[in-house]
């Protein structure tokens, strides 16, 4: 379904958010502050301040042995569809143990931040939000797989950042999560995506509630009318979510069948001119492949940009 014109008013309204905190942790945009500065203080709160990533390198969680015997548990779990599909868990997986081990330790240092996201990642949203908005590409912005709703906060503060690139045409962050962590892939269908889950249960920083989402935005004073969580599977929340016209969509479902759920229901939407981003390309899961096959069956000819080793994007020819 396609949308010509903003559908703000067929939407139901949101309910009240939690209160805030008495004291915001980011004061508001001040009248002489620029753009590119209060953005900066947004990605500072978002990014934890200095309390992940490098900073934090020597909190490792699981070593090389210990990845070792999880390939070995996920080829046990997964024998019989690896013996049918002709393969291993290390192919699948596409790395050593070292490496499973380095991902993994990644990811729970920066589970410390808002977001998992890595500078050029932050760079490639806000450019194209900034494109959509000084462009007046009409539509709200979605986020599917939201984490802890560091990008989502930051696609807000673009609203802040920008104002006159709104007046007259209010729009919406979407926040989409299941605040319940990853579905479990079907091995049938998806025997990467369902190794993939398997050896990432050894950590559980995927798994944030609501409630955390929701005091994130309310600390940066960022909690309001124009955002929107959607809770629950894609599956069950996108088809039918009132989004009206979109002009940014990200997708970080990480699977085969999660990324083509929120294709199918978002593309659509997307008005000419906007952008549409996919944060796990790059993934050895099958995110890469519902993409492609998207693109495919739809005859997307619109050029597969890269943001980094995992993320790309394309824009929705006029």
């Amino acid at each position: 379904m396609m949308f010509d014109e903003p559908a703000h008013a067929a939407c139901a309204r949101p309910p009240d958010p939690p209160a805030r905190p008495t004291s915001p942790t980011l004061a508001a945009k001040g009248p002489d502050e620029s753009a590119a500065d209060f953005l900066g203080r947004v990605r500072r709160y978002v990014r934890g301040s200095g309390r992940c990533g490098p900073a934090d390198t020597g909190a490792r969680i699981v070593d090389t042995a210990h990845c070792r015997a999880l390939l070995h548990d996920a080829s046990v779990e997964f024998a019989p569809w690896l013996a049918r599909a002709g393969t291993s868990v290390e192919a699948l997986v596409r790395g050593t143990p070292a490496q499973l081990a380095a991902a993994l330790n990644h990811m729970r240092r920066e589970a410390s931040c808002l977001t998992m996201s890595s500078d050029t990642v932050i760079d490639n949203v806000l450019a194209l939000a900034h494109d959509v908005l000084a462009r007046g590409i009409p539509g709200d912005f979605v986020e599917a797989g939201a984490w802890r709703g560091g990008v989502a906060l930051l696609m807000r503060a673009t609203f802040e950042a920008w104002p006159d690139a709104c007046v007259g045409r209010p729009r919406r962050v979407w926040v989409a999560d299941s605040f319940a962590g990853l579905p479990r892939p079907d091995p049938a269908s998806d025997l990467a995506d369902a190794v993939m889950h398997h050896l990432m249960a050894s950590i559980d920083s995927l798994r944030v509630d609501r409630r955390g989402v929701e005091h994130a935005f309310a600390a940066a004073g960022l909690l309001d009318e124009q955002v929107l969580l959607l809770e629950g599977w894609f599956a069950d929340t996108l088809p039918g979510a009132p989004t009206g016209p979109l002009a940014l969509a990200r997708l970080d479902g990480d699977w085969h069948e999660s990324t083509m759920t929120a294709l199918e229901a978002l593309y659509p939407r997307l008005s000419p001119g906007g952008h549409l981003i996919v944060d796990d390309y790059g993934l050895p899961t099958g995110c890469a492949r519902a993409v492609d096959t998207f693109r495919r069956t739809h005859g997307i000819e619109a050029p597969l940009r890269r943001v980094d080793h995992q993320a790309v994007y394309w824009s929705k020819p006029r």
